[in-house]
């Protein structure tokens, strides 16, 4: 057996031992297609302003409800 082949067969195995792949060589899920609709990996900044955007909408927190601070000075 050539080195390619070799290398293949091993591939091969070792997709079959982590149930990526059955008997046949085909793959156990559905390849993704791009007319399929998928979520893009969003940055935390991203995340927070769409948690931000869905608290308002809730009417849970507003922006000046997340400064909790209160002064007890009179002058201040």
């Amino acid at each position: 057996m050539c080195l390619a082949c070799e290398q293949d067969a091993m591939w091969f195995a070792y997709l079959r031992r982590r149930g990526l792949i059955d008997e046949n060589g085909m793959p156990m899920e559905p390849m993704p297609n791009l007319a399929d609709p998928f979520d893009t990996l969003a940055t935390e900044a991203e995340k927070e302003r769409r948690e931000e955007q869905k608290q308002l909408q809730q009417g849970a927190v507003g922006p000046a409800d997340k400064d909790k601070f209160s002064c007890d000075d009179p002058a201040g």
